[in-house]
C-alpha cells in the first residue's frame, strides 16, 4: 500500500481530519493531514490551506491549515484492479416529490420569478462496508479528467466526489473560470448536437459569469479579458457545454472574487438571489457542502477552486448521493428527472 493512502486510513481510523485529492488530467496526489481535531473554519480566505465550503455563504467554510497539515504528495500508479463487489439498495429515490419540484420551478418561471433555477435531489443508497481507499481509487480510475477528492473530519463527516466543474483558477493576479451547464449521455461521438434548450441554457451561464466580473461596481480593474467559443467536454458517462473566461484582475481580492462566482447559475439559477430563495425554500432538504466549492487557496501564489458536484456523503453504510439539473421555461419534468438518474449513474458504482 503507498504511504500517502496508508495515513489516509491511519488519519480515518485516529478519527483525524484530512484531505487528498488528484488534479483534472494528473497523476499526482496531494493530501493534508490535521494533527488534531479541531474544526477549523475561515472568513477572509486569507489563509493559506485547503477549503471546505457550503453552497451557502452564510454557513462556514472548514479550512486544513497548511502550518497545522501534514502535507504529502505522491503520484499514483494506475494500475488496473478488480475492487471487491458490493450490494447496494436504495433507500430514498423520491421520484415524484422531484417531479413535483421541477413542475414548481418551471411554473415560477413562466410567472417571472427567474429565468433559470436549478434543482436537486438526494438518492440515499445502504451498501455493505465499504472501503474508503476502494472507493476512493474506483473514482480516479473511473474520472481521469475531474477532481476527484476524498476529504473528512469528525465534526463534519466523510465526502468523496469527481467534479468536472472549476470554479476559478488564479495564479498572481490572473485568473481562469468556466462557464459549465447542459448534459447528455456520452455515445461515443464528443462532438454531439445539442438541442436549443441546453445551448440557452448554458448561454445564460455564461452570460450571467462575464456580466458579473466586468461589473463595475465590483471596483476591480480588468484587463485580458477573454471568453472562449463554447466546446463539448466529458466528464464520466456524460457531455457538457463549456466555455474557458480568462483575464488579469488589478486590486484584487479573492474572498470577494469567489462571491462573485459562487454559487454560479450552474448550480444555483438567475437572477442569483431569487433562485436561491426558491431553492432554500423548495428543496426538501439542506444542501450543506453539495454544491458549494472545495481546493487549495493562496499556496504559492495560486487558488485552485473546484464546485462540489458529483459527490457523496457517506456515514456507516448509508451513501447519500447528491444531483441536480438546470430548469428552465422549456425543461420536460421527466427528461429532467431522468438527466438525474444518468449524472448518478457512475458514480452510484463506485460504491457497489
Amino acid at each position: 500500500m503507498s504511504s500517502i493512502f496508508s495515513k489516509i486510513l491511519n488519519s480515518y481510523d485516529q478519527n483525524l481530519p484530512f484531505v487528498c485529492f488528484k488534479r483534472p488530467n494528473s497523476s499526482l496526489l496531494k493530501a493534508y493531514f490535521e494533527k488534531n481535531s479541531l474544526l477549523r473554519v475561515s472568513n477572509s480566505f486569507d489563509e493559506s490551506g485547503f477549503v471546505f465550503s457550503p453552497f451557502d455563504h452564510n454557513n462556514q467554510s472548514v479550512i486544513f491549515l497548511e502550518k497545522t497539515s501534514d502535507i504529502v504528495e505522491e503520484a499514483y500508479e494506475n494500475k488496473s484492479k478488480k475492487f471487491p463487489k458490493n450490494k447496494n439498495k436504495t433507500l430514498i429515490s423520491d421520484k415524484e416529490s422531484h417531479l413535483e419540484l421541477i413542475r414548481k420551478g418551471i411554473s415560477a418561471i413562466k410567472n417571472k420569478k427567474f429565468s433559470k433555477v436549478v434543482l436537486s435531489r438526494r438518492e440515499i443508497i445502504q451498501t455493505e462496508a465499504l472501503d474508503i481507499l476502494a472507493v476512493f481509487e474506483r473514482l480516479i480510475q473511473s474520472y481521469q479528467n475531474a477532481y476527484v477528492y476524498v476529504w473528512f473530519h469528525p465534526k463534519v463527516g466523510l465526502w468523496m466526489g469527481a467534479t468536472p466543474e472549476k470554479l476559478m483558477i488564479l495564479k498572481n493576479n490572473k485568473f481562469q473560470t468556466v462557464a459549465l451547464a447542459s448534459t447528455q449521455n456520452f455515445e461515443g461521438n464528443l462532438t454531439p448536437v445539442w438541442g436549443d434548450k441546453e445551448k440557452i441554457e448554458h448561454q445564460y451561464v455564461l452570460d450571467y459569469i462575464v456580466s458579473q466580473i466586468k461589473d463595475e461596481k465590483n471596483e476591480f480593474v480588468l484587463r485580458e479579458f477573454n471568453v472562449s467559443e463554447t466546446y463539448t467536454i466529458r466528464a464520466g458517462n456524460l457531455l457538457h457545454l463549456k466555455a474557458d473566461i480568462t483575464g488579469v484582475i488589478d486590486n484584487f481580492n479573492l474572498k470577494k472574487f469567489i462571491l462573485i462566482l459562487h454559487p454560479t447559475p450552474a448550480v444555483c439559477g438567475l437572477p442569483r438571489e431569487s433562485a436561491k430563495l426558491f431553492i432554500t425554500k423548495n428543496e426538501k432538504y439542506k444542501r450543506t457542502y453539495y454544491s458549494g466549492f472545495l481546493g487549495e487557496i493562496n499556496i504559492d501564489f495560486q487558488t485552485e477552486l473546484f464546485v462540489n458536484l458529483r459527490c457523496a456523503e457517506m456515514e456507516g453504510d448509508i451513501v447519500t448521493l447528491y444531483v441536480g439539473g438546470g430548469i428552465t421555461a422549456g425543461s420536460d419534468p421527466e427528461k429532467e428527472w431522468e438527466e438525474t438518474l444518468n449524472k448518478t449513474k457512475t458514480i452510484k458504482t463506485m460504491f457497489s
